[in-house]
């Protein structure tokens, strides 16, 4: 039976689903018999059943979504299938809804039902998600796909809060016309789906990967009435924009250790991710002493009255807010007036969202405050600034919400308004900065609203003559058309330098010599954007690879590789949906051959015409994703970041994958028929990533002897024991098991140059089992040899004696077969090492032993 609320398919018979948890059968209050979801009337007595169906404008996903998230959806449907999403799934029920139409008019009850479904609905379209299935009496929806948000996580808070605020307010009209109360229960958790296909009315074909829906559709059943519960990885993700009260450990079927919730209790005033960070406390500023100058000298022009717009254009996460933080804080605008306002993620629907906000700092406006409290505040400071300024009351008031009192002002066409509220603003701020010089920010100009764009273009034309500094910073896909004005500067801030980046992190974690090697590997994968530096600290303090306390940190193991950030993915994955979906699918493509994408490669691979491919590579350097690392000898391309090429290759799904792999396989053998040992490295990552085992061992074993030659043991001993999993994937033979064999006494150079004597002993002990299993004498010398060299050395000679004669009776025995010589040699001087009286005169005495068998 198929779950109507997650869609697992469920062996016939069972009462709850295996994957969510929801009750999969109705109980008829007149025979007690079970039917599946659904039905309107028991199959046993013909009886109507108390499950209150989706409204016939709920069946399909285009009857309820909003247009303007429709079209996006539809718009981007074919670059968003087939492909792995992060994401927060929001379930929400209406808790007692069979009791509402069992005691009431079931008329007036589906009414009801459907109107608090419409609330849900609602909350969750003003946050841009995505309402996937609608479930008789609740709803479930996904933020994140198919529209990916860096913020996915925030929203479905937000989302959730807003819901249980609307449900709230409904409860009290429902109260008073129906005399029932109904509220609504939510649950959440974030997690992986993997999106498998967008129909043509929105419906969503998709998997989830591991316990995504199962633990969102768990705290949704463990939520009380009115309350919404959320697991530790929602949390995480929108840790400081919202508030909680932990609920401890709770055991969840299907996992083996219990894990903690929580209850949602109301957002913060936090609304970006540097202000959460601020919450937490910053960390060292450093690095950019050349674009705080470029800030003194713009801010000295705007002091002599001589305007000055001042942008900062940058990347996600490399400091542009933290730039304004500290320059703003300094002494340098000591005696200036400083408004800030942000654009958000989500304020792209709300009119005049960051004019709106600055209007809040200006007027010292807060959440609590009723109507008419906003109108005493703006009264008050408007008309105590200037009694000129009373004609822009009502469009400020109006903007804050609150009445105007002006039938003037109501009776005025949409554009006469919106002609006077552009106008209003700008003669505050300009009267403003007569009286004391502005420092007026907008931040994130990548979110804002049409509205808010039309203000500031209207602002900036206004500034030559008064002493303000406009300080914007967006992401280098803002658009704008103040570029020629003479009063305009622009500074690109990119990431930290090396050494810059270094001393970021020596704050972070402190100065221990035990952490050089990660801080190395630090800054080559975040390419010191200090956001993605700061993320990465707190996901290795997270999972318990360092220990301590900031800035005195401590590695609690060997730290070799680290996961990109969730929150770093977000941002990065999000960016990646916006590209065109020829241009994804190309860098989808690329990030199969890695890091480093030779053209040729990419050309083979993709089967794109030169014009066509050439295109995309310009549009993908033109966003900065790739850029031209090599023109000579080949043409090769360089992701520009190393978390971007992961979260783009993550995407992908494995199958998707796998094809490519292949391809490339044959693709570089096809290129490079007489340099394949210059490529057996790429050769072998390609044939292990596309499951072509017989070939991946060939070339892992190439790939482990030419690192050893090098000296270079470690990747060396990688590469050999990743060729030993990879002959597992072969039938086992007696010439793969041989192979097994070989490939155990290569590791053991390697791992003994290394000092890994515990692990030369279990490779030496598995050979030996498999040597004398096959019969292979030849093998099983060898192996007895190795044994009685590591006992000897591990300071057991009575054992390495009892291997070296064992090796040195077969050595005599196989005199005809290979290697008898050296192989000999060894045999006996291990033998007479065993013994503890090796000298020069028993090494003759070993040659002259093994002279009948040369």
């Amino acid at each position: 039976m198929k779950c109507p609320r997650c869609q697992h398919e469920n062996p016939a018979g069972q009462k709850f689903c295996g994957e969510c948890g929801t009750h999969l059968a109705i109980g008829c209050s007149a025979c007690g018999a079970a039917n599946p979801p659904g039905q309107k009337f028991c199959g046993e007595c013909g009886a109507p059943l108390s499950e209150a169906p989706a409204a016939p404008e709920y069946t399909s996903p285009d009857a309820y979504t909003p247009k303007h998230l429709a079209d996006k959806i539809l718009t981007s449907q074919n670059a968003l299938v087939g492909e792995r999403k992060q994401v927060t799934v929001l379930f929400a029920d209406i808790k007692g809804s069979l009791e509402l139409i069992e005691s009431g008019d079931p008329e007036q009850a589906h009414l009801l039902l459907d109107s608090t479904i419409g609330t849900m609905m609602d909350a969750v379209h003003r946050f841009e998600g995505t309402v996937n299935k609608v479930l008789g009496d609740g709803i479930m929806a996904l933020f994140g796909a198919p529209l990916a948000h860096e913020d996915h996580a925030v929203r479905a808070c937000y989302a959730a809060l807003a819901m249980q605020d609307l449900a709230r307010r409904a409860a009290e009209q429902a109260r008073s016309k129906f005399g029932v109360e109904p509220q609504i229960r939510v649950g959440l958790n974030s997690g992986e789906v993997v999106v498998r296909a967008i129909g043509n009315d929105l419906s969503m074909d998709y998997d989830a990967i591991g316990p995504t829906t199962h633990l969102a559709g768990r705290m949704e059943q463990l939520a009380v009435p009115g309350t919404i519960r959320v697991t530790q990885n929602t949390l995480r993700l929108a840790e400081g924009f919202v508030s909680v009260k932990p609920l401890g450990p709770v055991p969840i079927k299907g996992l083996e250790q219990p894990i903690e919730i929580y209850q949602l209790e109301s957002a913060t005033a936090t609304r970006t991710r540097f202000q959460a960070a601020v919450a937490r406390g910053l960390t060292r500023f450093v690095g950019r002493d050349t674009e705080m100058e470029a800030l003194r000298r713009a801010l000295a022009r705007a002091a002599q009255s001589q305007g000055q717009v001042f942008a900062v254009v940058g990347e996600a996460g490399v400091g542009k807010s933290r730039l304004f933080y500290e320059f703003t804080r300094s002494h340098r605008t000591a005696g200036m007036l400083i408004l800030e306002s942000r654009s958000v993620s989500y304020g792209k629907a709300t009119a005049y969202f960051p004019v709106i906000d600055l209007l809040k700092t200006y007027f010292d406006v807060e959440d609590r405050d009723d109507a008419r409290r906003v109108r005493e505040k703006v009264t008050g400071k408007l008309l105590t600034l200037d009694e000129g300024l009373r004609p822009a009351l009502p469009a400020l008031l109006g903007l804050l919400d609150a009445p105007t009192e002006d039938p003037g002002w109501d009776a005025l066409e949409s554009s006469q308004r919106r002609r006077r509220t552009l106008e209003a603003v700008r003669a505050l701020l300009l009267r403003e900065s007569q009286v004391q010089p502005l420092v007026v920010i907008f931040e994130d100009l990548h979110w804002i609203d049409g509205e808010s764009q039309a203000f500031l273009d209207s602002f900036v034309e206004s500034l030559p003559p008064a002493p303000v500094l406009l300080l914007l910073n967006y992401r280098p896909e803002y658009r704008h058309g103040w570029g020629s004005k003479t009063y305009y500067t622009q500074q690109r801030i990119d990431p930290l330098a090396p050494e810059s980046a270094r001393e970021l992190l020596d704050g972070l974690l402190g100065g221990n010599s035990e952490l050089a090697p990660l801080k190395r590997m630090l800054i080559a994968r975040t390419e010191g954007n200090p956001f993605f530096v700061e993320e990465s600290v707190r996901t290795l303090v997270e999972t318990g690879a360092l220990d301590g306390s900031p800035g005195a940190y401590r590695p609690t193991g060997d730290v070799a590789s680290i996961d990109v950030p969730a929150t770093v993915q977000g941002v990065l994955m999000a960016r990646i949906d916006r590209l065109p979906g020829d241009d994804k699918q190309l860098l989808q493509a690329a990030s199969v051959v890695g890091k480093d994408v030779p053209y040729a490669i990419l050309q083979a691979i993709t089967e794109l015409p030169e014009d066509e491919l050439r295109r995309g590579l310009a549009d993908l350097q033109e966003n900065e994703f790739l850029y031209e690392a090599l023109l000579f000898p080949d043409l090769e391309y360089t992701f520009k970041h190393a978390h971007t090429h992961e979260v783009t290759y993550g995407s992908l799904l494995a199958e998707r994958r796998q094809v490519l792999h292949e391809r490339i396989v044959d693709t570089i053998e096809r290129l490079y028929p007489d340099r394949l040992a210059e490529h057996v490295d790429r050769l072998a990552h390609h044939a292990v990533r596309g499951e072509l085992w017989e070939r991946a061992v060939g070339f892992l074993r190439q790939s482990g002897a030419k690192a050893a030659v090098q000296s270079a043991y470690r990747e060396a001993a990688a590469s050999f024991a990743q060729t030993l999993d990879a002959l597992r994937h072969l039938p086992e033979t007696r010439e793969t098991l041989q192979q097994g064999i070989d490939l155990r006494f290569d590791l053991r150079s390697s791992l003994q140059a290394l000092g890994e004597h515990e692990q030369v002993f279990e490779h030496l002990r598995d050979a030996e089992k498999l040597a004398s299993a096959l019969g292979d004498q030849d093998r099983l010398g060898w192996a007895s040899a190795y044994l009685s060299q590591y006992h000897w050395r591990m300071g057991d000679p009575a054992q390495a004696a009892k291997l070296g004669q064992r090796a040195l009776t077969i050595a005599r025995a196989e005199a005809g077969l290979r290697r008898q010589t050296p192989f000999a040699l060894e045999v006996v001087a291990n033998f007479f090492l065993g013994q503890g009286h090796f000298n020069a005169g028993d090494y003759r005495r070993a040659i002259d032993y093994c002279r009948p068998n040369v």
